[in-house]
């Protein structure tokens, strides 16, 4: 008997690949998710009633579609109480498209029947030669030669998923000619239009992506066997019978190859189709179909392969209908009359480079790879299990852990808060002391702020300003003092060697006078008749004009004569 053949295969993802749960699943803005500093928080209800937020006010936010009363509401708990978070790629108002899950352990599932059906188109390219419909092609489920049944391709676990932003690249006529370009919303609700720039938001969609560079184990069968019975005994012939006994009895690289045949005509046609109807940044998409057709082997030891959501027309219909994406003909139907067919790509973002979705490589793997990547995944799943079987009162425990440290955090946030106003408040007293002139205050104030932040510059060079300007009060106060004190003796003693200039001896007079609030008594008259007898010639003859405003002209020329100047 003719033996099955079973490969296990690794899937690696290289441009971004959404396999979609359906619609039904889809993110709803504030509804399953709200947009907050750059990050999407899909929001866990049963986390949020486990923690103690009010249900009732939840749900009826929810209700209204209330995006920024959720955020509100759940405040610093929002990522603890949300299911995933992300880093949003862009805002969006429209639902983002999710990544179908396992059920048992939430890791994203390629489900065998998506790469199936990707299968399927190529092969359909590969085995027709006329315009043959599918089950011409194929066969049929009802006398059992659908060639698909004989295909088995298991399901493929991936590690995490990112979400990744998407433009719908569109075409667009313009006087009698048609031009690439993006589409965006309009200005009123429902309405768009299409031009030559690229805006990442306004009419753009986000998906739920695994990443490119993850990489999933899967299997592929063959079911040799079945076919050959199906031939021998079977009560209809399988259209293509000898091509499709061809790719189940070769090596899966000959179904590879296939794929890749497939792949590079769809990748050349397309990459025309983006050089003839190019707009901003087009030129990195060319340069993503460059880079793809540079990873397909002529081997076929792996195949590169489109799939999923964003697959587009050309590709989930085996693309055998064109030629090229130019000559597709014209829509007929009212109001699109005109409008050339199967125009538009949707694009995604990854990494500041738009490229197209949903290319993937998948590689048999060797017995001792398969084996080294089984243990690694079950290794993964055990610890999943175990968090699952976590006892009840573990988590319970965890749980209002987690609630008093996020209640301590709260307090020392309180804290800091009420420390940094203090800080502030005693700052500024201080600086107003200062203004005041209290300096004894002024430096209290600032050293009670330095105990709140002993390590603040501001604090620290407060002090030393408000200790500088004490410094040169006190001096002045000291230089009053002496000042006082000395003009306080009798005039003869304060006049003494006063005697270098008319200048210097009638200041001196002057400042003993006003600070002493006296008059010029006979005593003083001849202490200062004395050391004016001191003074040079030419100095003599200067006190006229300098004794003019202190002296009075009576006494002015009395010392004129008794200085023989009279």
């Amino acid at each position: 008997m003719i033996e099955d053949k079973k490969y296990p295969i690794e899937l690696e993802v290289i441009t971004p690949l959404c396999v979609g749960a359906g619609n039904d699943n889809d993110w709803v803005k504030g509804i399953d998710f709200v947009q907050k500093d750059g990050k999407v928080y899909v929001i866990d209800m049963q986390k949020a009633a486990a923690h103690g937020v009010p249900i009732d006010q939840l749900t009826n936010l929810f209700l209204k579609n209330d995006e920024a009363g959720i955020s509100l509401l759940l405040g610093n708990q929002i990522e603890q109480l949300s299911k995933y978070v992300f880093d949003a790629p862009a805002r969006t108002d429209n639902n983002i498209k999710t990544f179908l899950r396992t059920q048992l352990y939430d890791k994203p599932l390629v489900a065998g029947s998506s790469i199936k059906g990707s299968v399927r188109s190529a092969l359909f390219n590969y085995l027709r030669t006329n315009e043959e419909k599918n089950e011409e092609v194929f066969g049929t489920m009802r006398d059992g030669t659908d060639f698909m049944r004989f295909i088995h391709i298991g399901d493929i676990e991936m590690p995490s998923t990112i979400l990744v932003n998407s433009k719908i690249f569109n075409l667009r006529k313009n006087n009698g000619s048609w031009y690439g370009g993006w589409k965006h919303r309009g200005t009123f609700y429902g309405d768009s239009h299409t031009d030559n720039n690229y805006h990442p938001e306004g009419f753009n969609t986000l998906y739920e992506c695994v990443a490119p560079g993850n990489k999933g184990l899967g299997n592929i069968s063959l079911a040799v066997n079945a076919f050959s019975l199906l031939e021998k005994y079977g009560q209809g012939k399988s259209p293509y019978a000898n091509k499709k006994h061809t790719l189940l009895n070769e090596p899966v690289k000959r179904l590879f190859q296939v794929i890749n045949d497939v792949t590079k005509g769809y990748l050349q046609k397309e990459y025309a189709f983006f050089m003839k109807y190019d707009a901003e940044r087009s030129d990195e998409v060319t340069s993503c179909i460059e880079s793809l057709l540079s990873m397909i082997p002529s081997d076929g030891s792996c195949c590169l392969l489109k799939m999923s959501a964003g697959v587009g027309f050309h590709s989930i219909t085996g693309d055998w209908q064109y030629d090229d994406y130019d000559e597709t003909g014209f829509r007929t139907d009212y109001p699109h009359a005109g409008k050339k067919k199967y125009k538009s790509r949707k694009i995604a973002e990854y990494e500041h480079r738009l490229q197209l979705m949903g290319f993937v490589r998948l590689r048999a793997l060797s017995e001792d790879e398969a084996k080294e990547r089984v243990v690694t995944l079950q290794h993964s799943h055990q610890i999943l299990i175990n968090n699952i079987l976590q006892p009840i009162s573990q988590r319970e425990a965890e749980r209002k852990l987690k609630l008093a440290e996020e209640q301590e955090r709260k307090r020392k946030a309180e804290e800091e808060k009420k420390k940094q106003e203090a800080f502030v408040s005693t700052l500024e007293q201080s600086r107003m002391d200062y203004s005041a002139g209290t300096w004894s205050e002024a430096i209290a104030h600032a050293e009670e702020a330095l105990r709140l932040f002993p390590d603040n510059n501001e604090a620290i060079e407060l002090i030393a300003k408000i200790k500088k300007a004490q410094e040169v009060e006190n001096f002045r106060q000291q230089e009053v003092i002496a000042a006082e004190h000395k003009f306080s003796q009798p005039l003869a003693d304060v006049l003494r060697g006063k005697s270098s200039s008319a200048g210097n001896l009638i200041g001196t007079l002057a400042k003993w006078l006003k600070m002493n609030g006296r008059t010029l008594g006979e005593t003083e008259y001849a202490a200062l008749l004395s050391e004016a007898q001191n003074l040079p010639a030419k100095e003599q003859k200067n006190l006229k004009g300098k004794c003019k405003n202190l002296l009075n002209e009576e006494q002015i020329q009395r010392l004129l004569r008794d200085l023989s100047l009279g």
